[in-house]
C-alpha cells in the first residue's frame, strides 16, 4: 500500500488489488465498506488521522474510496476546518458544472451501445473522471504552498513483490527500463502475449523511494502495473519469453 502525504490537508493510499487478496479482501469490500473490511478501513482512519494530526473536536474528516480501470483501489482523504469547508463549498459550485459534462445523455448513450468489455471500460472511464472532479472538491491543490514536497510511505503486506507490467507499445517499454534499470530489481523477464509485452520483475527492496519512483514510472509508461497477482504465472506459462533473464538490463542498454 502506497501512502502519499500530498500536503497538510490531504493523504492518498493506492491499494493493489493484489495486497487486498492477500489479506483476504477485494477492492469491491473495500470499496462498498463490507463488513469484513471494517477493521482494515478503521486502520487507515486511524494511520490517515496520525498523519494528518486531526482533531476530531475542531475538524472534519472526508474520505473517498474509488476502485480504478486496474483493480486497485485510491483512498482519498482531506481533513477540513471550517475555512476549508467553506472554500470546498465554493468549489462544489465549479465541480459541479464539470460534473454534469461528463455524464450527459449523449455520452450515456454511447455507453449503452457498446457491448461487451468496451462497455465496462468506457463506465469505469467515465466514472473515474467523476470521482477525480468530486476529489478536488475537498482538496485545494492550488493552495498547498509550504507544505513542501509530497511524501511517499509504502506499507508492505509480504516479504517481496512480484511486479507484471504490461506495455502496448515498445517504445514505451524501452523508456521504462531505462528508468527501471536504475531501480534495484532483482531479476526480470520480458514476454510477449496476444500482442502486448510484458515485463516480470521481482523486487525485495521497500525503501520508500525506491516504490515512489516504480509506481511513477509506470504510471508514466506502462499501460498496466499489478503486484503479486496470479497474472504473472499465467503470463510466464503461456507468453512467448522474448528475454528470460535481466530483461530490464537489456532493454535499457537498448538505443
Amino acid at each position: 500500500m502506497l501512502i502519499v502525504k500530498m500536503n497538510s490537508t490531504t493523504v492518498e493510499c493506492s491499494i493493489a488489488a493484489s495486497e487486498l487478496r492477500e489479506i483476504g479482501l477485494t477492492p469491491e469490500d473495500v470499496v462498498n465498506g463490507a463488513e469484513l473490511s471494517v477493521p482494515f478501513l478503521a486502520q487507515i482512519n486511524k494511520e490517515v488521522g496520525e498523519r494528518l494530526g486531526y482533531n476530531p473536536n475542531t475538524e472534519v474528516m472526508m474520505m473517498s474510496r474509488n476502485m480504478m480501470n486496474d483493480g486497485s483501489v485510491r483512498i482519498f482523504a482531506v481533513k477540513m476546518n471550517n475555512d476549508e469547508i467553506q472554500k470546498a463549498a465554493d468549489r462544489i459550485r465549479m465541480a459541479a458544472q464539470t460534473v454534469l459534462s461528463e455524464i450527459t445523455q449523449e455520452k450515456v448513450d454511447e455507453i449503452k451501445a457498446r457491448t461487451g468489455k468496451a462497455k465496462g471500460v468506457a463506465l469505469n472511464e467515465m466514472m473515474t473522471k467523476v470521482s477525480e472532479t468530486i476529489n478536488q472538491v475537498y482538496a485545494d491543490t492550488n493552495n498547498a504552498a509550504g507544505d513542501g514536497r509530497p511524501q511517499a510511505t509504502y506499507k508492505k503486506l509480504s516479504d517481496k513483490e512480484n511486479y507484471l507490467i504490461e506495455f502496448k507499445s515498445f517504445e514505451n517499454l524501452k523508456r521504462f527500463c531505462k528508468v527501471a534499470n536504475k531501480l534495484p530489481f532483482e531479476e526480470s523477464a520480458l514476454y510477449k502475449n496476444k500482442g502486448k509485452y510484458y515485463i516480470v520483475a521481482e523486487l525485495h527492496s521497500f525503501q520508500e523511494n525506491v516504490l515512489y519512483e516504480i509506481r511513477r514510472s509506470a504510471l508514466e509508461y506502462a499501460d498496466m502495473m499489478t503486484i503479486n497477482t496470479p497474472e504473472s504465472v499465467h503470463i510466464e506459462e503461456n507468453g512467448d519469453t522474448i528475454i528470460a533473464r535481466d530483461a530490464i538490463r537489456h532493454l535499457a542498454n537498448l538505443d
